[in-house]
């Protein structure tokens, strides 16, 4: 609470000494830091629901433990293999492994592999795992069903990532059972996985092979019906447009060349006849003829040796050309046979060739004659071939298409077998699971430490959320913080109210008290907006009707008039009736309509000191006043009497301005009590009639939203803020940190009795001290 401030120290003071007015700041509202002193109160406002929480979740969970029943854990490793249509491990393979082994772990976890272990153990019938189980029906299925949620909620399944193993751990009561359960899942997912892949491949199989045996017929009778056609049409295989026409060609160019080749060898007969007959003989010869000639040759020679030596006429010479002679005749005559006889043999020869020329044109005529007939035959079978050319290849495609088909279902088939035996997901078993007697739970230690820590986190969590949930306004902090406006004080609660009767407000009556303290406090905040010296006018209204502005209105003005201030106030929310109505109602005096529509005179209201209401007996009315009008410390209440029917025409009429004017010269202090901000919009027009304006907050009720809302509408034409019913009590409880936190141990200062918040100490004492009263009165 602010320090009283007398309002004549305050008029000493020069206006630049003075604080400066507040004004709406919404920039001025910046993010709140939670210190460690703000959340240690925090914990302390919510200390009750912190400790419920925590003892709740504590209790219980250590109750469970100690009710709970020995589990016992065991493990099996499982290695997944992915082998291809092959059979070689692709483990290598990350990206593809990775999600084979989450499929694994997701086949494991399935209800069907849990049937399955249910069935290949009979656990229907084993005496430890109905002990799991508990009470089973007596229909068959609801048994399994129950069965595999027993399983499933006691079987764990992990893996970790880039690994082929996963790990398989199932907890039961006993651990010979959990060991038995975890290596028989491995076997049982793995013939759940191979009896639904073998049943879907045999089913695929069979219809294949079904298919094959229609396809093979389809392909046997396309073959069949192009044989016999080629066969009927006498079209062996090869023969057809194309290959006729490339044979055609064949025959036409071995025909041309046997035609070609049959004149070559008639013209070459007849140059063979003619060359035989040019033969020369002139160059004949034998043996005897070359005998004859070295003879000639060497008596030429010597009888030109004796004709040099001895000249012609010698005997020798004449010996030798005697001989040389015969010689020659000889030579003649020898010559002329052996011309003779190359004659006979060149003619022989020539004759020879001539045959040999005739015969040869004779074959070629006689080939170029053959080829002739053969090409006309084929020519005419080639024309027949164009007419089943279309049905010949019709047949052939549909024979190609049904030995296609045929070889596809063939291989599909093979494909088929070999995923059967060697593709998919392998899983072995590398680490079988151990009977572990070393029981996992209960441990009431642990898990009730775990229990107190995360209960205690939980309950701070909702401690916190309530905390950030709750979006009333409560404190001077908030205030500044959301709004960047002053508190300019918190009133008391008062739990019976204020009277309708301005002099038993206990500003007055109990001058000493709490509320009065408050008052004086909030007033001299106000006064302190003033700027400048004379009189002040405040405008005071709140976010919605029942917010307390008529009880902070009247508590303001008795605090004024306790500090030796004429005060006036004018009450402008005339269309409900409130405490004001009530305290207007209980003066004989006029009312604000009068004046306002002239049936009354306001210096007739002034003059009349029914309507003045002093201090009571024993209170000192020269404290805070000065030289001055003769109205010092007194209130004067301009009200209705009842709701007006029609407040806007009354509010907007220009008599009123004349009216808070004139009032305005008369006294100190001008208060006017507006209507709800968020009711009407009456209070924004009225902010001009008055210096300061003040919104009125209901501790605990009026939110953020509402009074954000209500500035936004008075167009940040608020000076401050004023807290009405407080509950200084549990204020304090909740430790904000503020000045009304410490309130009790100013008690001294109050003529009140106080009530102090119990200490956790007092609060423990006070629990031993009713048990031990209890047992005194069972003693």
């Amino acid at each position: 609470m602010a320090n009283l401030v007398e309002v004549s120290e305050f008029e000493n003071h020069p206006p630049a000494e003075r604080r400066l007015p507040w004004t709406y700041r919404p920039e001025a509202a910046t993010h709140h830091a939670l210190s460690l002193r703000d959340f240690v109160r925090l914990l302390e406002r919510h200390k009750k629901l912190i400790v419920v929480t925590v003892a709740a979740v504590t209790i219980s969970v250590l109750v469970y433990q100690l009710l709970s029943p020995n589990l016992y854990s065991s493990s099996a490793q499982v290695q997944v293999q992915l082998l291809d249509e092959v059979g070689i491990n692709q483990a290598d393979i990350s990206n593809r492994n990775e999600v084979r082994v989450v499929n694994a772990v997701r086949l494991y976890r399935s209800r069907s592999s849990a049937e399955s272990v249910v069935e290949d153990l009979d656990l229907l019938s084993d005496p430890d795992f109905r002990a799991e189980v508990g009470e089973f029906p007596e229909e068959k299925a609801a048994q399994m069903h129950q069965a595999i949620n027993t399983l499933l909620s006691a079987l764990t399944v992990t893996s970790e990532p880039s690994s082929d193993l996963i790990e398989v751990t199932v907890t039961t009561k006993s651990p010979e059972l959990s060991a038995r359960i975890a290596n028989q899942y491995p076997e049982s997912v793995a013939k759940v996985r191979t009896r639904r892949g073998t049943e879907q491949r045999e089913e695929l199989l069979q219809s294949l092979l079904a298919e094959r045996a229609d396809r093979e017929e389809a392909a046997r009778n396309a073959k069949t019906e192009l044989a016999e056609f080629r066969r009927d049409a006498r079209m062996p295989f090869g023969l057809g447009t194309n290959e006729n026409l490339s044979y055609m060609n064949q025959i036409a160019a071995e025909a041309a060349s046997a035609s070609a080749n049959s004149a070559g060898s008639s013209s070459r007969s007849a140059v063979i006849a003619n060359a035989a007959g040019l033969r020369s003989t002139a160059q004949a010869t034998s043996a005897a003829v070359e005998q004859l000639q070295r003879q000639q040759a060497t008596l030429v020679a010597e009888r030109a040796r004796l004709g040099a030596t001895f000249g012609s006429n010698h005997p020798d010479v004449v010996r030798v050309t005697s001989e040389l002679s015969s010689v020659e005749s000889a030579l003649a005559q020898q010559r002329a046979q052996a011309q003779a006889a190359a004659q006979a043999v060149a003619n022989a020869d020539a004759a020879q060739m001539r045959e040999v020329a005739r015969s040869q044109a004779a074959q070629d005529a006689a080939r170029a004659g053959r080829l002739q007939g053969t090409l006309a035959a084929v020519q005419s079978q080639a024309f027949q071939n164009n007419e089943n050319s279309v049905r010949l290849s019709e047949l052939e495609r549909n024979d190609a298409l049904a030995n296609a088909a045929f070889s596809a279902i063939v291989e599909r088939i093979e494909q088929v077998r070999a995923q059967m035996q060697l593709e998919g997901v392998n899983t072995t078993v590398v680490s079988p699971a151990v009977a572990n007697f070393d029981r996992i739970s209960p441990e009431p230690l642990k898990l009730t430490l775990l229990a107190m820590l995360g209960s205690g986190a939980l309950a701070v969590m909702m401690a916190l959320g309530l905390e950030l949930a709750d979006g009333r306004v409560r404190t001077s902090a908030q205030v500044a913080r959301h709004f960047g406006l002053p508190t300019l004080g918190m009133l008391p609660r008062i739990d019976s109210g204020l009277s309708d009767q301005i002099g038993e407000s206990p500003v007055i009556q109990s001058p000493q008290s709490l509320f009065a303290e408050a008052a004086r406090a909030t007033y001299s905040e106000m006064r302190a907006l003033r700027t400048k010296s004379g009189s002040q006018s405040v405008l005071i209204t709140s976010p919605l009707p029942n917010d307390g502005k008529s009880t902070v209105s009247l508590t303001l003005a008795a605090a004024a008039k306790v500090m030796g201030q004429s005060v006036v106030l004018v009450d402008l929310d005339l269309r409900a009736m409130g405490l004001l109505k009530n305290v207007q109602s209980n003066l004989d005096t006029p009312d604000i309509v009068d004046v306002l529509s002239g049936h009354a005179s306001l210096q007739s209201l002034l003059d009349d000191h029914s309507a003045l209401l002093k201090a009571p007996d024993g209170i000192d009315q020269s404290v805070g006043q000065s030289e001055g009008p003769e109205d010092k410390g007194r209130i004067v209440l301009l009200s209705a009497k009842q709701p007006v029917d029609n407040p806007a025409a009354l509010l907007n009429a220009q008599s009123l301005r004349h009216l808070l004017a004139e009032l305005k010269n008369h006294f100190d202090l001008l208060i006017i009590n507006a209507p709800a901000a968020l009711a009407v919009r009456d209070a924004r027009a009225m902010c001009d009639f008055t210096d300061h304006t003040l919104v009125v907050s209901r501790w605990g009720r009026t939110t953020i939203e509402q009074m954000n809302a209500t500035l936004e509408t008075l167009s940040g034409r608020a000076d401050g803020v004023v807290f009405d019913h407080v509950d200084y009590k549990e204020h304090a409880r909740r430790q904000y940190g503020d000045a009304i936190q410490f309130y009790v141990d100013a008690s001294d200062y109050y003529s009140d009795t106080l009530y102090a918040p119990p200490s956790i100490k007092d609060r423990i004492m006070r629990i031993f001290r009713k048990k031990r009263v209890l047992e005194n009165e069972m003693a």
